[in-house]
């Protein structure tokens, strides 16, 4: 039964965590985005 809890209790944190990080979630514009595109540098090719 204790080690049921446990597994459950995984389980949900496993679910929760799966729906914040989707795509649809992070592309949302409702949050800000939290890497500013005009301050990253991208190494050249080569």
């Amino acid at each position: 039964m204790k080690n049921f809890k446990i597994t459950l209790i995984v389980a949900i944190f496993a679910a929760g965590l799966f729906t914040a990080c989707t795509p649809e979630s992070i592309q949302d514009e409702q949050t800000p985005q939290q890497i500013d595109p005009r301050t990253v540098k991208v190494p050249p090719a080569g």
